[in-house]
């Protein structure tokens, strides 16, 4: 029997995105960037890899599978295991090597014009997948996506393992992507994707929504992924405007997919790293094959820092009742995390390809500095989060004729504390000067809060195959959560425990996809609709007694897309979606440890997406160039008003988005490789001013404030083997990132010069790693903000200053 049974990861070896370059000119760089884009049309002589893949015993390997990621060849070794490559670059290039019963193994090679035609000798060694079946070849997952239809950037993790970046960084390198953040590790994090950002940007977990998973709407975004560091991950999927059915939830600008690692045969990985301002990074990976097809996996890590960076302009009230501005140390943002997973998998059983049973625990720790402004400190107010999760994943081919199905059975359960009692008031040195007669550093009541949410999902999936040119996919993922919890210290202060009284909440999303190729396969056609089914009871408070609510929605969206593919250089593509996105349990049922009501009537908000994109690759470059429009309405907003009135959130603004983005990588000359990128987004006010919560219509396509309309990143990096050894590798990197000045109210406000802003961010970062000729042991040096520039976020909030960090990465086999 014929299975598709191998799918190739392709790991991107050398392009390494990062920050951008093109206000670089300005600074003196512009002949710098001259050269290297000369060099890169400069005529080079193709050359050729050849060689042959044996067994441990010298045995040739019929049928292995030879890739080169970065340029997405593939070729398979004849019966005397010979293969060849021919018309290549010259430069680094890493090969993928796999075969059935065999390790995959990774290989680098230099190709120069001294040495244009290289032979070499790849040996595998016996693993687990050892079967007496004819196997067909097929592309990795991530190649698939690549090819999609759909509007798509993905972030292999691998090329950044030895490098000290979270989750949170290799999302910002990804064009039409900001990430912005309140502060440093563990503070509260803004993923901004082709102008729509917050909620409106989903998350997931290889496919289930992160919200399920981790604290997501408890505690933002930001500590939920200081949880995932990119060691546990193997790919970033990044999906703009169309989001594909297997993925059926409500997104409303595009979804964030991260694929974590899984288990497969013996290996053990650990890293450890230590940086400026108290920060420690531990990690470790390993996997135990305890017999044929029979796998252990097992992960974990902890993450810490102090946080204790300078922040300047900070206010101080002197002994005769005068603000000072001063620059002074934080003392009260410590930021602690880990997570452990355990999992045992089976493959290659008759009734499954794959069956896994997993099972992790993690917590948090996360002090709380100042409120959102960055104008009043706290001295003791904090988060504490533990988590439980279990789950069950099947995946068979070929289940029945031409029908794959893939399975997922979780239960996960958050224990969040909001904890808020003191009295005491602090400054900016963290001293104690003076005390509230009532009320915490952040609520009115004060808090001792503890939340218990309980979580159970399902998936299900299945893709139907009739043909060579057709694939359908009906994807549903459902869920049921219900949250109780107790407050004491609110009990005395409001004379009832609010939040003893239980919030449920239903959802079911489903969609179904046609795929269809046609023209010889030069063009690919993708169709999808989708329905969202949301209920919840909860309750809200009115004159001071709690009263129940209940609300239920049905909606629908519905998305197509073509890719177009005249040569093997060329790809266009062109997509458009109905987007809608529920209201989520915050905004509905109301927080009220931070004095936000519930608003049951919310309605959900809706946009029209549409991107326009091409790609053009050539041997020693690549570009990409996107177009996108987003008309939105009924866009969610918080209407915030001091304490103690609560604070809702409404459907007010109408917006219209448009922009473009564009990335170019080049590979100028031997050894070194550079990457650009930059968006640019205008977004506009479409609404009157009885909904948009505005008192004149004046503010009728005025561009939206506190958002940034002009970024971009760009890296420059070096690779040198052989250095000390054979097979040893030094890498060097300069990194940077641009955001252009922005204000943080609306712009037509006011004078220019008295208005507040976010100044111009022009941020750099620089590293060098080295590696073993054995390829089992990494040092690395970073220093992030070389040259400790004032930068700014969310709201002003201050970022760290200059940091350094040391990384060692170990893999022992």
């Amino acid at each position: 029997m014929i299975r598709l049974l191998h799918q190739t990861r392709i790991v991107q070896n050398q392009i390494m995105m990062g920050p951008n370059l093109f206000c670089d000119i300005k600074r003196g760089l512009g002949p710098i960037f001259l050269l290297l884009f000369l060099a890169s049309h400069m005529h080079a002589q193709k050359a050729v890899l050849s060689g042959t893949v044996t067994d441990d015993e010298g045995m040739p390997l019929i049928g292995a599978h030879i890739g080169i990621p970065l340029l997405e060849r593939t070729e398979a070794s004849d019966e005397n295991g010979f293969f060849k490559f021919t018309d290549l670059p010259h430069g680094i290039l890493s090969l993928e090597v796999s075969h059935v019963g065999f390790e995959t193994i990774h290989r680098t090679f230099e190709i120069s014009k001294d040495n244009p035609n290289v032979e070499v000798l790849i040996i595998l060694r016996p693993g687990q997948n050892q079967l007496n079946e004819v196997v067909v070849q097929g592309e990795s997952k991530a190649t698939q996506i690549k090819k999609s239809p759909l509007s798509v950037s993905l972030v292999e993790t691998e090329a950044y393992h030895h490098r000290s970046v979270s989750t949170s960084d290799l999302l910002g390198t990804v064009p039409g992507v900001r990430v912005r953040q309140s502060g440093g590790v563990g503070n509260s994090a803004e993923v901004s994707l082709q102008g729509l950002t917050g909620r409106q940007v989903r998350f997931f977990i290889d496919g289930i929504p992160m919200d399920y998973l981790l604290p997501t709407q408890e505690l933002g975004l930001g500590p939920s992924l200081a949880m995932l560091p990119t060691s546990q991950i193997e790919r970033i999927e990044v999906y703009k405007g169309a989001v594909p059915v297997s993925l059926a939830t409500d997104a409303l600008g595009g979804a964030v997919n991260l694929v974590p690692k899984k288990a497969n045969g013996d290996y053990l990985e650990t890293s450890a790293q230590y940086g400026s301002f108290g920060t420690w990074n531990v990690a470790l990976n390993a996997g135990k094959q305890l017999m044929k097809n029979l796998d252990l996996g097992f992960s974990g890590y902890y993450n810490a820092s102090d946080n204790d960076y300078t922040v300047d302009d900070v206010n101080l009230v002197d002994e005769n009742g005068n603000p000072q501005a001063i620059s002074t140390r934080k003392f009260h943002d410590a930021f602690k995390s880990y997570l452990f997973r355990g999992s045992l998998s089976a493959s290659d059983i008759p009734w499954a390809d794959r069956v896994s049973l997993s099972a992790s625990i993690a917590g948090l720790y996360d002090e709380i500095q100042h409120n959102f402004e960055m104008r009043q400190p706290y001295g003791e107010a904090l988060n504490k989060v533990r988590t439980f999760n279990t789950a069950l994943e099947y995946d068979k081919k070929e289940i029945i004729r031409n029908v794959d199905a893939k399975a997922y059975i979780g239960y996960n359960r958050i224990v969040t504390q909001f904890i808020d009692t003191t009295l005491n008031i602090y400054n900016w040195r963290g001293e104690i000067v003076g005390r509230r007669n009532s009320g915490g550093e952040i609520t009115t009541s004060r808090n001792d809060l503890e939340l218990t949410g309980n979580n159970g999902t399902g998936r299900l999936q299945f893709t139907y195959a009739p043909n060579g040119n057709t694939e359908w996919t009906l994807n549903g993922v459902g869920s049921l959560y219900k949250r109780v919890g107790e407050d004491p210290v609110a009990e005395a202060f409001y004379g009832e425990d609010h939040f003893a009284r239980p919030i449920r909440i239903g959802k079911l999303n489903i969609g179904i996809g046609l795929e269809k190729e046609l023209f010889d396969k030069n063009l690919t056609s993708l169709t999808g609709i989708k329905w969202y089914h949301y209920h919840a009871k909860g309750f809200e408070i009115v004159e001071g007694e709690a009263v129940s609510t209940r609300q239920q929605n049905n909606e629908f969206g519905a998305m197509q897309s073509f890719s177009w593919k005249p040569s093997t250089d060329f790809t266009g593509k062109l997509s458009y979606e109905y987007a809608t996105r529920l209201p989520d349990r915050v905004e509905t049922l109301g927080d009220f440890s931070v004095a936000v009501a519930a608003n049951p009537d919310l309605r959900p908000e809706r946009s029209h997406n549409i991107n326009l994109g091409i790609q053009y690759k050539r041997t020693k470059w690549t570009a990409e160039v996107n177009g996108f429009f987003r008309e939105v309405k009924d866009i969610i907003i918080l209407q915030a008003v001091p304490p103690p009135v609560l604070s809702t959130y409404e459907n007010l603004l109408k917006a219209r988005i448009m922009g473009v983005e564009g990335e170019v990588k080049i590979y100028p000359i031997k050894k070194v490789s550079l990457t650009l990128n930059a968006t640019y987004q205008d977004l506009r006010n479409r609404s009157d001013k009885e909904d948009a919560g505005v008192s004149s219509n004046r503010y009728f396509g005025a561009r939206l404030p506190n958002r940034p309309y002009l970024f971009g990143n760009g890296e420059l990096q070096f690779t040198q083997t052989g250095l000390l050894g054979d097979t040893d590798l030094l890498q060097i990197w300069w990194t940077a990132q641009y955001v252009h000045e922005f204000f943080r109210y609306w712009e037509i406000d006011g004078r220019r010069e008295d208005k507040l802003t976010i100044p111009e961010q022009w941020v750099q970062h620089a590293g060098v790693s080295y590696t073993d000729k054995s390829r089992k042991y990494t040092l690395t040096l970073e220093a992030h903000n070389l040259l400790d520039k004032r930068v700014f976020d969310n709201f002003g909030v201050q970022k760290p200053g200059r940091s350094w960090h040391v990384k060692l990465k170990a893999i022992l086999f």
